[in-house]
């Protein structure tokens, strides 16, 4: 059972410690590992939120924008998506909007995961795309605004459901969330 105010408590905590993470300086593998898998947790429990309708229809459908960076027409394997400037083109970078939902299956899916630093070595955000995204963009995700989006969801307060009766099957389900 997912309740939405249990799961937003941990989406708390969560976006508390990747601020933490905003100061930290020095980072081994297994902290870039670490931090990578926190996200994909974090976006995994706000995918789970929206599945299981505990979002309004207003932010899961709410569009954020990235910068993305098309794929060079290289193939990317299990080899090549650790060269991401060999297959992806970084010069390149075009806006583009995606949708909360869309935005956790890159998370869900992710193919290829790759954390960003400044020269002073902070974080700056990850690129990413999932399985089925790799041919097409990689997607660029600032930290900051990854924060963003974890507080929205975490603000999030349903007011109404709206359901209908499926003519096919005779079940109740939601159609909107307002």
């Amino acid at each position: 059972m997912i309740d939405s105010v249990i799961w937003k408590e941990k989406l708390e905590q969560d976006v508390s410690a990747l601020k933490n993470r905003l100061i930290q300086r020095r980072w081994s593998n297994r902290s870039i590992v670490l931090f990578e898998r926190e996200l994909t947790l974090i976006f995994f429990s706000i995918r789970a939120l929206i599945e299981a309708g505990k979002l309004t229809d207003r932010t899961s459908h709410k569009e954020y924008k990235f910068t993305t960076y098309p794929n060079k027409g290289e193939v990317v394997d299990d080899v090549t998506k650790y060269d991401i400037d060999e297959v992806f083109d970084l010069d390149s970078g075009t806006e583009k909007k995606l949708t909360l939902k869309l935005l956790t299956h890159q998370f869900i899916h992710a193919y290829v995961i790759f954390t960003e630093f400044s020269e002073e070595s902070k974080v700056t955000g990850v690129l990413l795309c999932s399985d089925w995204e790799k041919r097409n963009n990689l997607i660029q995700l600032p930290i900051d605004l990854a924060i963003e989006i974890i507080e929205d969801v975490i603000r999030d307060e349903i007011k109404s459901v709206h359901f209908e009766r499926s003519e096919k099957t005779d079940e109740l389900r939601k159609v909107k969330i307002l």
